[in-house]
């Protein structure tokens, strides 16, 4: 049943007319992650975009894959370099030896001062209740934390904190990844 959403998550934002690209590569000494995102167009709501992103893990070879959309936008024009983002994403993951996938929903905050706009502050938490965690686990808790510098219009590097928890049923919490790590995000 998953499955067949996912799928038709898929298809319906490949689908959709795309305007700009992303590469997001982050590394640690035990973590690997590649994330992929691209514009889905503009509204009057708000810009929209979907990615799609895999984690890999040397522990147990865990792993964490998802992908979603979020709607993000500026607050206001009174408040300017601040953006807020809300959205979902499909999580398909492996911690240890407990599979899961789950359906999360959460959001982002960038922060960037208008004196020193190419140096921006990002905080994002994604979280999955018990009704949509599937499989071994019985929720889901993301959190990042980020500080990111615009090198290039086209290149940003960044310094960031993530923890990636699981709820197991019927015995411990499992972290799949926690720790800092250096990342470049590359638009095209």
């Amino acid at each position: 049943m998953l499955l067949r959403h996912v799928v038709a998550l898929s298809i319906f934002t490949l689908s959709t007319t795309v305007f700009a690209d992303a590469l997001d590569v982050n590394l640690r000494d035990n973590s690997a992650q590649f994330q992929y995102s691209a514009a889905m167009g503009t509204a009057t709501l708000g810009k929209t975009e979907m990615h799609a992103g895999y984690l890999y893990t040397g522990k147990v070879n865990n792993y964490f894959a998802d992908f979603g959309i979020v709607v993000k936008d500026a607050v206001s024009p009174e408040v300017q370099g601040l953006i807020v983002g809300f959205g979902m994403k499909g999580i398909l993951a492996k911690a240890a030896a407990n599979k899961t996938s789950a359906i999360a929903l959460g959001g982002l905050v960038r922060y960037a001062p208008p004196a020193a706009p190419r140096i921006g502050l990002v905080a994002s938490a994604y979280w999955s209740p018990n009704i949509l965690t599937f499989g071994d686990a019985d929720r889901s808790i993301e959190t990042g934390l980020r500080v990111e510098y615009e090198v290039i219009p086209q290149a940003t590097a960044y310094l960031g904190y993530r923890k990636i928890r699981f709820g197991i049923k019927n015995a411990a919490d499992e972290t799949l990844d926690e720790g800092a790590h250096l990342g470049v995000r590359l638009s095209f």
